[in-house]
């Protein structure tokens, strides 16, 4: 591992101007721990490297060469709202990581949810930062987290009190702005026990912007309740995005997660789910479109650690041009937890014998009672579907959009919330014809 913090080493200037900027959050010596924990824990781990197991396939060396700096400023006038999911629901806004009340709308929240920031955070709330779980934590580690907490910017702590539910989403917004700025944010999200709640979360960039964003999630669901987690990455196609969400599930409880990645040059999802107690259901989804030079990464690590749970994961992806895409997902189930029932799949269609995907399926299982299975497919468009559509009357273009269109479609429709699978199912057929089809008709 690599322990320097010499000069040399990536992100260390930039990282020592984010350990001078807590005095300005006016939250003194504490917010100063944090990042000089995440300082030293970075260094400790080392830069993410095709070394380490879990970053096999996604190389950040250029990302290490790139200069960034702190945003100068978090004020933006207006949301690019053409690169927002559109939906009607409550907002909370972040500017480069930072809670922007004043671009939000919290006026329909529900009197179950509490919304805090750095500056109205409770004592309880400081004490999270403190924690880890170690169950899920990955042999190398995850310096990526570590350089979340280095280089803090904000975070957001939302609590769902116990038997509080709710139809209409929570929407986030975390909107990048700046030429080469980095910036981090963490959200913690507890769901009281037997809550129903769903969070959409919006990544994206404001026209024109260049920057690193990473995004740590640490959900605890307690007994009985229902969370959807529903993300849209649409990050600026010269930027950055690495993301982590930790996931403690507990007895009778459904998480549902899907994350839908079309933006950055580079971008990186990676959730980690831990199934504490009997009864729990968990999903992780996903659906990604690449082109042009795009690196869309998707790790997933679920560890079933008692009986009588069960997880999903269905990822499918489409990559064009010269784009990469990445799967990495694995099952790992305990001794204890006999009657797990684990399914896992990704699937990739290939428009171009320029494009590649990696993927890695994986099954760890030390309980013999099980129903587990994983498998992972490659492909291209069926001539023969296409025959089938012109045949009656569908020009070409138009035939190969439905085909890739319906092909996505399979996997949005695992998303459990209506509103959000009719919001995301149509937000994907407009990408689809704008990044794949009118480009190809020279519009």
């Amino acid at each position: 591992m690599n322990t320097s913090i010499g000069p040399a080493a990536p992100f260390n200037d930039f990282i020592d101007s984010a350990s001078g900027e807590s005095a300005h959050e006016n939250l003194g010596e504490w917010l100063s721990e944090i990042k000089e924990k995440g300082r030293d824990e970075f260094y400790k781990l080392g830069w993410p490297s095709p070394k380490l197991e879990s970053w096999r396939y996604t190389n950040l060396n250029k990302l290490a060469k790139t200069q960034f700096r702190l945003p100068q400023t978090t004020e933006l006038d207006k949301l690019p709202c053409h690169n927002i999911i559109p939906i009607d629901a409550p907002r909370i806004v972040l500017i480069n990581g930072k809670l922007k009340r004043e671009l939000s709308d919290l006026s329909e929240i529900g009197e179950g949810i509490f919304i805090n920031s750095f500056q109205d955070m409770r004592d309880e709330q400081r004490a999270l930062f403190c924690l880890a779980n170690h169950a899920i934590l990955p042999k190398e580690g995850l310096p990526i987290k570590a350089l979340n907490d280095a280089i803090l910017s904000g975070a957001l702590f939302i609590e769902i009190m116990p038997g509080w539910q709710s139809d209409v989403p929570l929407h986030i917004v975390s909107i990048g702005y700046g030429d080469h700025v980095g910036f981090s944010s963490k959200i913690f999200v507890s769901a009281g026990e037997n809550s129903q709640v769903n969070l959409l979360e919006t990544h994206a960039g404001d026209s024109g912007s260049t920057y690193f964003s990473s995004c740590v999630s640490n959900i605890d669901i307690k007994a009985g309740a229902r969370l959807g987690h529903y993300k849209f990455q649409n990050d600026t196609n010269t930027s950055t995005h690495l993301a982590l969400a930790q996931t403690s599930i507990e007895a009778d409880a459904v998480y549902d997660n899907f994350v839908m990645s079309v933006g950055g040059i580079l971008s990186r999802n990676e959730v980690r789910s831990l199934i504490t107690a009997p009864g729990v259901e968990c999903c992780v989804n996903g659906a990604y479109l690449g082109t042009s030079n795009q690196h869309i990464d998707n790790t997933t690590f679920i560890e079933h650690a008692a009986e009588g749970s069960k997880s999903r994961e269905v990822f499918k992806g489409v990559l064009a041009d010269h784009a990469k895409g990445v799967f990495q997902g694995k099952i790992f189930v305990h001794p204890e937890a006999q009657k797990t029932d684990g399914y896992q799949m990704n699937r990739a269609l290939l428009l171009s014998d320029k494009a590649e995907i990696d993927s890695k399926p994986e099954l760890e299982i030390y309980a013999d009672d099980v129903r587990c299975s994983h498998g992972a497919t490659v492909g291209e468009l069926e001539e023969e579907h296409l025959f089938y559509l012109k045949a009656r009357g569908i020009d070409a273009e138009s035939a190969r959009r439905l085909l890739v269109e319906g092909y996505l479609g399979e996997v949005i429709d695992e998303i459990q919330s209506q509103v959000i699978r009719e919001t995301l199912s149509k937000v994907a057929s407009d990408l689809l014809k704008k990044k794949l089809f009118e480009r190809s008709d020279g519009r």
